[in-house]
């Protein structure tokens, strides 16, 4: 398959982000580059007869958040459309080549066992950096031209702001922070590690990290062997440990999901058991308490109350793509409340399809292939998809992931999934029937009406 190369170096590139830590790179179109390079593969291998072009089930929700994102934004702020057109395009761009380049299992292991091996590198990189010392960071110019949270560490060790503003070597006209210094120019955030890009933010990275857990398990389900035993243990230390420096909250609940729902789908209550076990380290741990934690409940509290405001400004295509931070100084930190602002009733809908079908490839494969023993790929990959996006829709509860690349990855791990059984078994279906619909107008109606409910009792 000849569109892999391109669609694996794309998700490195999307989790690794080269350019931001080295500037050889920073002036190089990888991005485009390897989006040329996977649609030229994709090409090819449907040329020579390699590959069979299947729709996802997303694929037509996708289609309708697409143009969504798009016409809202070109009625809501039109001066905004040709950068938030290329933004959105990408986004379903990556999903449309990561659910449709892959022909069989083969191709979807590759893809899944890349989007581990980021999730431990980010891990990794974020614990080097939760112990290594603490350094003067300047706030100057960043790589990118512009100023960034990230600074640039001048080599000064400190204990405090102060020491770096007031020490020797101090440059009077610069603004200073105290920080560790980790791996590739990365720095933490009042003392919380974190990525870089779209991951510099730490529960975007706790989230990150806690979700590719149990691709390390579908690993060892597919093939049990000592050294993949090993890849297990290290997973769960390394993300585990990962989430705890993060101080997310958020990340704790994310680990403690992907662990329940995974253990208890598949081992009953000794799984319960056993996930408690391995989740109860991290709940007492992990986390931020005190006066910072409740400040941030209530800003947060404030924020849905915001979000809901603004969609009752435009209760019909919402306030536009990319359009909240227009009428509110923070964006929604809620992806489901985002979606509903920004593109309407019509638009959540449609986004929250795309979650239902991925969540349904899951389960629609788990009864399906519930008994015999060459089904049992299917059912390994099946249940860790179905746990790592159960982690993935609790911790966008609390995170404006709704355009987010790491959740539209997913969309099309999903869809790569069931393009890869529907290699094997050609009479596998999974469709948005009329009950689905149902459900899910029910369930988001519930959403709404639950958020008022809760900014209501807390006085907004």
């Amino acid at each position: 398959m000849l569109a892999l190369p391109g669609v694996i170096l794309l998700i490195i590139f999307i989790y690794g982000r080269p350019q931001e830590w080295d500037e050889r790179f920073a002036s190089l179109p990888f991005l485009y580059l390897w989006l040329g390079l996977a649609f030229m593969g994709m090409g090819l291998d449907l040329a020579m007869g390699k590959v069979r072009l299947r729709a996802t089930p997303q694929l037509r929700w996708a289609i309708v958040v697409y143009v969504w994102c798009v016409l809202t934004l070109g009625l809501r702020n039109p001066a905004e459309l040709s950068e938030g057109f290329v933004s959105i395009s990408v986004t379903f761009i990556l999903f449309f080549l990561i659910g449709h380049s892959p022909d069989g299992f083969k191709g979807f292991q590759k893809l899944a066992g890349t989007v581990l091996v980021m999730g431990l590198f980010v891990a990794g990189v974020a614990i080097h950096q939760g112990f290594s010392s603490f350094q003067c960071l300047a706030m100057t110019q960043t790589i990118g031209g512009s100023r960034g949270e990230a600074g640039i560490p001048d080599g000064r060790s400190c204990e405090t702001r102060l020491d770096c503003r007031e020490g020797p070597g101090a440059d009077p006209e610069a603004e200073y922070l105290c920080e560790r210094v980790g791996l590739f120019k990365t720095s933490t955030i009042n003392g919380r590690v974190r990525w870089r890009g779209v991951l510099q933010d730490p529960n975007e990275l706790a989230l990150t990290s806690g979700i590719v857990l149990p691709f390390s398990f579908a690993l060892y389900e597919h093939k049990r062997s000592l050294s993949r035993a090993l890849l297990v243990l290290a997973s769960l230390l390394v993300i585990a440990t990962a989430i705890i420096l993060t101080q997310s909250r958020g990340g704790q609940l994310v680990f403690a999901t992907v662990l329940g729902v995974y253990f208890v789908k598949k081992y009953g209550v000794r799984g319960a058991i056993f996930g408690a076990v391995f989740a109860a380290p991290l709940m007492l741990l992990g986390g931020r308490g005190g006066g910072e934690a409740e400040e941030s409940a209530n800003e947060r509290t404030e924020i849905l109350s915001e979000g809901l405001k603004i969609y009752r400004m435009f209760p019909i295509l919402g306030a536009g793509y990319r359009q909240f931070t227009e009428h509110h100084w923070l964006t929604a930190h809620n992806a489901y409340l985002l979606a509903l602002a920004e593109l309407g009733p019509l638009g959540m809908f449609a986004w929250t399809a795309m979650i239902y079908l991925t969540l349904k490839i899951s389960l629609v494969a788990l009864k399906r292939y519930e008994h015999g023993a060459h089904f049992a790929m299917i059912r390994a990959w099946a249940m860790a998809v179905m746990a790592g996006f159960c982690g993935m829709m609790v911790g966008i509860f609390f995170l404006s992931f709704t355009y987010h690349y790491v959740l539209w990855i997913y969309f099309g791990l999903a869809g790569a999934l069931y393009c890869a059984i529907k290699s094997v078994d050609p009479n596998f279906s999974v469709k948005l029937e009329q009950r689905d619909v149902f459900r899910l107008v029910m369930a988001n109606v519930g959403l709404v009406v639950a958020l008022l409910v809760y900014t209501k009792s807390k006085g907004h």
